[in-house]
């Protein structure tokens, strides 16, 4: 097993940036959705700024994004338009240009980061192609937000910490959804590929899923295998030594966001629509049993390390069953028992587990089930 494809996305819910090599910071992948697109605040909104996504927001998917090869610019491109196409931004804003930045509160299925306003060009640019008023934000604050409990246990109104092991700090996110990374296969992939209508196959279809990692399993690993991964090795091609340890915490239930038509941000024909079409029968994650699976939330570390292309996994731990804790009063039980695998008591009844979470402050309800986005 080999790592085939990285993606960051330093704006949430735009095209990926795929890149050979990308480092692991305690907040996912370096500059990952460092950035998101709001609302302005109104009066319903209790003062904080709505965010924009490809959910419900398909032009969304006609904005490429890329970096520079000094790594100092990011540039969005809409793919159709014939004026206003291109859009270049700091990939690292300096804190000096944002010393006087405005600031917006901005919560993501509970949990709240500060974010900075990037100014008039960026919010006209972006408000001209959506057609409605926008603003871009950069994350503020420590360039974190907590991680949100209702992602991983129902009606759990807590935020969460996760960690890969004992030895390693906890994670948190910027602005993505529910946690540090999404992890996929080339099997399963495969699979949804052969769902689709023969016409329709060539399309590069794991843009659609949102991964930051994605693993070629070969022939040695089923369709939804990574299901049961608790525990990667990966060993990095230039630094075989070094050991970067993922933790996968959680089969991660998809959204409409799978039927975006990416080539026209618009919602894609209905025999092409991966959303059903996994429905049938990949409904397999019972606490949220609505919504189909594919792929697995994870953390990874040490911060610092350099992921790479072509670089060795290996499944170093299973599960007999999924880490979702799926029914109520029966906790899933780890491989390796440790001090970073339990949660604390929710706010609301919750099924009781061992997992790689631990109870944090008290957050706001969240609205809906957190996606990848």
């Amino acid at each position: 097993m080999k790592i085939q494809r990285i993606f960051i996305y330093p704006v949430k819910s735009l095209g990926p940036v795929e890149l050979a090599a990308s480092e692991i910071t305690n907040e996912g992948l370096r500059f990952d959705r460092q950035y998101v697109l709001v609302k302005p605040p109104n009066e319903k909104s209790a003062g904080l700024a709505e965010h924009i996504t490809i959910k419900t927001t398909f032009q969304l998917g006609l904005f490429k994004q890329s970096i520079d090869r000094s790594w100092s610019k990011l540039t969005i491109t809409h793919t159709q338009a014939k004026d206003k196409a291109i859009l270049v931004l700091p990939l690292s804003p300096s804190p000096l240009s944002l010393l006087n930045a405005e600031q917006f509160q901005v919560s993501i299925f509970g949990t709240k980061a500060p974010g900075l306003d990037m100014g008039e060009e960026a919010s006209r640019y972006f408000s001209y192609h959506l057609n409605q008023t926008v603003r871009l934000l950069y994350i503020g604050g420590n360039g974190q937000r907590e991680i949100p409990g209702a992602a991983f246990i129902p009606k759990n109104y807590q935020a969460v910490s996760i960690s890969v092991n004992d030895r390693l700090q906890p994670q948190r996110v910027r602005f993505a959804d529910a946690a540090p990374l999404l992890i996929t296969s080339t099997a399963s992939e495969e699979d949804a590929r052969r769902r689709l209508p023969a016409a329709a196959r060539s399309e590069d279809l794991i843009v659609r899923f949102r991964p930051n990692i994605h693993v070629d399993v070969g022939q040695e690993q089923a369709p939804y295998d990574e299901d049961t991964w608790n525990m990667l090795s990966i060993r990095p091609k230039l630094d075989p030594e070094q050991e970067i340890m993922v933790r996968c915490l959680f089969k991660t239930v998809r959204c409409l966001s799978l039927n975006v038509d990416l080539s026209k941000g618009a919602m894609i024909t209905t025999p092409n629509q991966l959303f059903g079409l996994l429905m049938k029968d990949r409904r397999v994650n019972p606490l949220f049993p609505h919504k189909p699976v594919f792929g697995q939330y994870a953390c990874a570390g040490p911060s610092g390390a350099v992921l790479r292309v072509g670089d060795e996994v290996e499944v170093t731990e299973r599960l007999s069953k999924s880490p979702t804790p799926i029914l109520p009063g029966t906790p899933v039980t780890a491989s390796s028992p440790a001090p970073f695998l339990s949660v604390g008591p929710p706010m609301s009844p919750a099924p009781p587990l061992t997992s790689p979470l631990s109870a944090g402050p008290p957050m706001s309800p969240a609205p809906e089930v957190p996606q990848i986005r």
